[in-house]
């Protein structure tokens, strides 16, 4: 069984502030092959001609996602958003990744600022001195003396459990990415969404972020599928038929609202309305979430009222007799919902373990 002891992370580490000098401009006047890092865990902020530190070192995000902790190796600099920390001779030969884990709890824990649910526009921090307070658990001989051979296999064991997530993260990009095929094999009919018999095609109005209440009429917006805000009343006239709405110039989706329930729509969304009942809502959706990807919309090629009505279209299976079949409507969809549910289950099943906590206690 491992034996820890606590070590304020200053017992172990120098602090220091990355140079306030590299900001775009400078950057832009020093171009070359050294990163310095900002804010972002994704990618550095830029490059440039010089460099402050090289070799392997822990680094934490002081402005932004406040506590955030990274392992950078090799020739770099940090703007005034990010630190570094200097390994102490005690901790020389420790193990980054083990000290990664320990640490950044911690730090996070500690980082002041506002913080939302899912990091949405989370912005927090925490600069050296309070970083420095912070103490951390290290694995520690029966003299008392810090374990480095402990603190390496366990800092091992990270590193090949990391390694799993992320080729499990590639598996949930290509699984989230995947569309399920719809097959609607013939006898078929294809109907375009400009077809004034079967919908009926508009958009919606300006609605303003002022006009929002806390509670009314939900209102879509570029994002088709996720509520923009809620207003007291609707811009919209009718509710007698189901309509599939669609996103015009952010992420091209489509949704399904009921007939009878009342919504609204701003100028960056767009509703399909359903007048003919020979049409089932269900297939239409799933026939129009399948394609969404085959028409090139994008914010450039916008889906506008004007491009669906020229480009979309559905492919209605029929009977023998040529008439549309709304049994066959039925057994299409369920069968598309089926497939669907399953990707869902095991994108959810993924995201539990990729989202689960990693212990230092191997």
């Amino acid at each position: 069984m491992t034996t820890y002891a606590e070590f304020p992370i200053g017992d172990l580490f120098e602090a220091v502030n990355g140079r306030a000098k590299f900001i775009r401009d400078y950057m832009d006047a020093h171009p070359g092959p050294y990163p310095v890092f900002s804010a972002s865990l994704v990618r550095p902020f830029g490059y440039v001609d010089e460099y402050e530190f090289d070799g392997r070192f822990l680094t934490w995000v002081m402005n932004g996602y406040g506590g955030r902790v990274q392992e950078v190796e090799g020739r770099f600099s940090a703007n005034r958003d990010r630190g570094v920390l200097i390994p102490k001779p005690v901790i020389d030969q420790a193990d980054l990744t083990y000290l990664r884990f320990a640490m950044e709890p911690q730090l996070v824990a500690a980082a002041v600022g506002r913080r939302v649910d899912g990091r949405l526009n989370e912005y927090t921090k925490i600069y050296p001195q309070t970083a420095l307070e912070q103490v951390i658990r290290i694995p520690s001989t029966s003299t008392g003396n810090i374990d480095l051979a402990r603190m390496k296999e366990i800092g091992a064991k990270l590193r090949r459990i990391e390694a799993a997530q992320a080729r499990l993260r590639e598996v949930h990009e290509t699984l989230d990415r995947a569309t399920s095929p719809f097959f609607c094999d013939p006898p078929s009919i294809a109907i375009n969404l400009d077809n004034e018999s079967f919908f009926r095609l508009s958009i919606g109005n300006r609605v303003l972020r002022s006009q929002h209440v806390p509670d009314g009429i939900p209102v879509y917006s570029a994002n088709a599928r996720s509520i923009f805000g809620h207003v007291k009343a609707s811009n919209l006239q009718e509710f007698k038929y189901s309509s599939l709405l669609w996103g015009i110039d952010g992420i091209f989706d489509w949704n399904f609202i009921p007939a009878g329930e009342r919504f609204a729509t701003t100028d960056h969304c767009g509703r399909a309305e359903i007048l003919d009942s020979r049409l089932d809502p269900a297939y239409l959706l799933a026939y129009l979430r399948t394609t969404r990807n085959t028409y090139g919309f994008d914010r450039v090629f916008r889906a506008s009222l004007r491009n669906v009505k020229t480009n979309v279209q559905v492919t209605i299976p029929v009977d023998a007799n040529g008439k549309i079949s709304l049994r066959r409507q039925n057994e299409l969809a369920s069968s598309f919902y089926r497939r669907e549910k399953s990707q869902l289950t095991a994108l959810a099943s993924i995201t539990d373990v990729l989202d689960s906590r990693m212990a230092i206690d191997l």
